[in-house]
């Protein structure tokens, strides 16, 4: 296949959005890609929706196992024909022309990456407590659900480090931005589609701060992770609870779904900073 540019999703169980996703990336102004979809072995109807669409542009593949994110990204670099990598989740939908705007900062330049703007639902969204919120309006958090990156950069600096479950993306970005430069442009658009937490998964979420201590590690001298107090609004939260109720004047509470949480949320900070210690621990790292 000749095809100048691969995007690379990789899924698990997103059946309430993923036909709106590759709905999306169908109907850009740009058609010479491919669609790339690892499903990290979704127990869902993602296969089934997937397979619904008869494109020949798209190329699912599932794993056998679960891989985690990071090692299922490391694969869709494998199975990727494209000069130039488009990546995106399947809880998104990108703009029209998401790609055209990506290739203008890519081609003919430069520069190693870019990055576009992502906005949480639409423009005009006020989101509340039980939403997980994934958004980037200013650049800088080099998000793999909306970023792009020439594929010979992300042969030299070796792909996604397998070590990380969360974060992985702004660790491969700290380390292409060695090669060279790594744009924002605002026009090359991606709406993450709105997504709840449940309390499980609310408490759950909390793990994820663990990969903080490996991107310290790593890349201590970077201004985004140098500090050695990690989310200092919260560590405060802990030793006075009462701040938690201050939760309440910001009009963040107006479902079921929103209250339902409260009740975990003083949890949840211990747990994370539980989570915190005890990789600064395995890692020999001191964060606080």
């Amino acid at each position: 296949m000749g095809t100048n540019v691969s995007v690379l999703l990789t899924v698990r169980n997103v059946d309430k959005y993923i036909s709106y996703c590759i709905s999306a990336l169908l109907n850009q102004t740009y058609n010479d890609f491919e669609i790339i979809i690892i499903d990290d072995v979704s127990s869902d109807n993602t296969k089934k929706m997937i397979e619904k669409f008869t494109d020949n542009r798209i190329r699912y593949i599932r794993n056998t196992e679960w891989f985690g994110l990071s090692k299922s990204r490391n694969k869709c670099l494998e199975l990727a024909n494209g000069d130039y990598l488009f990546f995106t989740d399947g809880d998104c939908a990108v703009s029209k022309n998401w790609i055209s705007e990506g290739l203008k900062y890519l081609k003919n330049t430069d520069n190693v990456g870019i990055e576009g703007k992502t906005y949480y639902v639409s423009k005009e969204y006020k989101s509340t407590r039980s939403d997980d919120v994934v958004e980037n309006k200013k650049g800088g958090l080099f998000m793999t659900c909306n970023i792009a990156y020439k594929k010979q950069v992300l042969k030299i600096i070796g792909g996604f480090d397998e070590k990380f479950t969360f974060h992985e993306d702004r660790d491969l970005a700290f380390r292409a931005l060695k090669q060279g430069k790594i744009v924002f442009n605002p026009e090359m658009i991606v709406y993450h589609q709105r997504k709840t937490f449940t309390p499980k998964q609310f408490l759950k979420n909390g793990k994820i701060i663990r990969n903080r201590v490996l991107l310290y590690k790593k890349f201590k001298d970077k201004p985004s992770v140098i500090w050695r107090i990690v989310n200092p609004t919260e560590l405060v939260s802990i030793f006075f609870p009462l701040l938690i109720f201050t939760s309440f004047f910001k009009n963040s509470y107006k479902s079921k779904d929103d209250f339902n949480l409260f009740p975990f949320i003083y949890v949840r900070l211990i747990y994370e900073r539980l989570q915190l210690w005890e990789m600064c621990a395995k890692e020999r790292i001191f964060l606080i």
